[in-house]
């Protein structure tokens, strides 16, 4: 019994002992969860700094990226854009640039200055500092303008027996400002701005120039606004905006908006980037637009209904074939017959009758009526030359004085009609940039009373070099009926040993005649009827010494047949050379005038649709060169191509030129005068 006993206060001390064990158990599981959350908590208040600081950082960052890309709609004001003014200056927008010149608007007119006037929209304006007007000439008149007045004088002509009539303005036209502001001196480096201090009245400019303007008052009243002139017409770059698009002082959302475009708005495209256009608006802000919110550019022809001013010329009947007949006696016009025994296909003649006497613009004269009656039985034209070769004057003195310059064009004018002359053929070449304005305006005067009195006005100019590029040959083309392009002297007495006139040389002129805008019609191209032999020696000292003299086409064939010499074919100069070596050790170069040469460049003219050709001069010829002249300018343009091309073909077949431009042992050449 005591064994049970035992064994049963055992079995409930397990049973106890598992009871309080499931009761710690359950007392620990009840207790987890909410040490868990005590747990999170402790956690998330160690970590809540870093969420915080996140959050703040993404909110920035969202912050900046909306900035960033958000444009501004901050405008710039005119006075930021255009720059400082005086209350009564405008700015100015010439096509598609901002220039430094001011407009000056006066008793609500506007007013250009004359150096954008002289310089950008009609050179025919032209300013006369010593007899103080402004001068203006139209195809049949110059006009006299005085300062700060609204009247001026009609001039039908420019001889001093013209006659003279007053005509009148509803405004000045030639406007002063009493403070003589002078605007724009530093536009460029070399320029002097509006140096006269002159404003010209741009109603009274519209009526003589293709160029219309638009003036935008400015609101504030601080000054007059801006002005937009439009003087380049033709095919334009243009888009139209499809959306509402602010036009920005550079490309990018954050620059100041100049102004803005509504749907349908057009603008010209002046230049296209990645994501922008360069444009100018119709209200002449110069700025850029975002290209979504255009249309795809297009070219379209911009046109004005302003009249270009037109100068009547006057053209030959064919195609011009003239010759110059040097003279420098009176005694030289009773040979007229002589000379011309054997000539054929020329239809006109010039001879050097006249020239400057002295800074006056007095004319000294050898000519001859008789011969002119003699000339027009023969069918030739007489375009009596006018030059300034005479050492008693200064050609820049002549230019410079508006007195003078009508004194010889009116004594020009009336020789040429006591002679019965057909025309007036001006060869002046004593002239460097400075007399550039003033020879252009002589060239125009003279073609007043050239056209007024049915005279044909030719003038004589050298080829187009860097060093005379001042030289405004369009001009020139647009007055006179012909101009002529003295193809020869590339190699001259002084230079280095070379063709008077090879191909390129004369090619390369009239390209660059008509590229600057001579019409190809009015471009007369000039040959010589000479050339030169070139002597190149070694002097003691080592150096080299070349000497030249002038040979006509007669004398270039004796001197190969005293030599006895057969020429080579120069594929360069597209001229035959003769080149050999004296028994004392000089060497003698010819580069040969001949049919061969000649020919090819009588081809440029219908190759390039010229007016005609000239030589110089009559004598130097071979009687036989007069048929090849005319053969070759009345080819068609393919005719001439096709003649070119058996010609070519024809010299490769000769024996070929192998140059040798110094001699051995020497780097220079110079030059003594044969």
């Amino acid at each position: 019994m005591r064994e049970s006993s035992g064994d049963s206060r055992k079995d409930n001390n397990s049973d106890k002992r598992t009871s309080d064990k499931r009761t710690s158990d359950k007392r620990s599981s009840d207790r987890r969860p909410s040490d868990r959350r005590s747990s999170v908590r402790r956690d998330w208040r160690q970590q809540k700094p870093l969420f915080v600081l996140i959050g703040a950082a993404l909110l920035v960052l969202a912050s900046v990226l909306i900035v960033k890309n958000t444009p501004t709609n901050r405008r710039m004001s005119d006075a930021d854009y255009f720059g400082s003014m005086e209350e009564d200056e405008a700015a100015l927008v010439l096509d598609s640039e901002m220039v430094p010149e001011r407009a000056i608007v006066k008793d609500d007119a506007v007013y250009l200055p004359y150096s954008i006037v002289k310089e950008r929209l009609n050179p025919r304006f032209y300013w006369d500092g010593d007899i103080g007007k402004m001068l203006f000439t139209t195809a049949y008149q110059e006009f006299e303008i005085p300062v700060n007045s609204a009247s001026y004088s009609i001039i039908d002509g420019v001889r001093t027996t013209d006659p003279v009539s007053e005509g009148t303005y509803d405004r000045i036209i030639l406007y002063r400002p009493e403070d003589g502001r002078i605007t724009g001196e530093s536009a460029e480096e070399g320029k002097e701005g509006n140096s006269t201090g002159l404003y010209v009245s741009v109603d009274f400019l519209q009526q003589y120039t293709q160029a219309e303007y638009t003036w935008e008052k400015d609101g504030s009243g601080d000054t007059e606004g801006h002005v937009l002139i439009r003087c380049q017409w033709g095919d334009t770059l243009t888009a139209k905006s499809v959306k509402e698009a602010a036009v920005r002082y550079q490309g990018g959302i954050k620059s100041p908006v100049l102004t803005t475009l509504q749907k349908g708005d057009t603008v010209i495209v002046l230049e296209e980037l990645d994501h922008w256009m360069k444009v100018l608006t119709k209200d002449g802000y110069i700025g850029y637009v975002k290209s979504r919110r255009m249309a795809q550019p297009v070219t379209e022809e911009i046109t004005t209904d302003l009249k270009a001013p037109e100068y009547p010329s006057i053209r030959m009947d064919g195609k011009v074939n003239l010759v110059w007949h040097q003279m420098t006696a009176e005694d030289g016009n009773d040979y007229l017959k002589d000379v011309t025994e054997g000539m054929t296909g020329v239809n006109v003649i010039s001879p050097t009758w006249f020239s400057l006497k002295d800074n006056e613009g007095n004319i000294t004269s050898i000519a001859s009526e008789k011969y002119v009656k003699s000339a027009h039985k023969k069918k030739l034209q007489v375009w009596g030359l006018v030059s300034d070769f005479s050492g008693e004057m200064d050609t820049s003195a002549v230019l410079a004085s508006t007195a003078a310059r009508r004194n010889c064009i009116g004594q020009l004018t009336d020789l040429a009609e006591d002679l019965g002359l057909d025309g007036i053929n001006l060869d002046f070449e004593y002239m460097e940039e400075p007399d550039a304005a003033a020879y252009v305006q002589f060239v125009r005067e003279l073609s007043i009373e050239c056209r007024r009195n049915e005279l044909v006005l030719s003038v004589d100019m050298k080829p187009p070099y860097e060093f005379n590029k001042w030289m405004d040959r369009c001009e020139i083309g647009t007055v006179a009926d012909y101009v002529i392009n003295m193809g020869y002297d590339e190699h001259y007495s002084g230079s280095e040993a070379g063709s008077v006139a090879s191909l390129p040389y004369e090619e390369n002129a009239v390209s660059e005649y008509l590229s600057q805008g001579v019409p190809a019609e009015k471009l007369i191209s000039a040959v010589p009827f000479y050339t030169r032999i070139w002597y190149s020696s070694e002097n003691p000292d080592g150096t080299a010494n070349t000497s030249s003299e002038v040979l006509s086409m007669g004398s270039v064939a004796q001197t190969l047949d005293s030599w006895n010499l057969t020429p080579v074919w120069d594929a360069g100069t597209s001229q035959h050379l003769a080149d050999w070596t004296t028994e004392d050790g000089v060497r003698c170069r010819i580069w040969i005038e001949d049919e061969d040469s000649i020919a090819v460049k009588a081809r440029l003219i219908p190759k390039y649709g010229l007016g005609g050709i000239a030589a110089w001069r009559l004598g130097f010829e071979d009687d036989g060169i007069w048929d090849v002249i005319s053969e070759n300018i009345s080819l068609s343009q393919e005719e001439a191509e096709q003649a070119d091309e058996e010609a070519e073909m024809r010299h490769e077949k000769e024996p070929q030129a192998d140059m040798q431009t110094e001699l051995p042992g020497s780097g220079m050449e110079t030059e003594t005068e044969a």
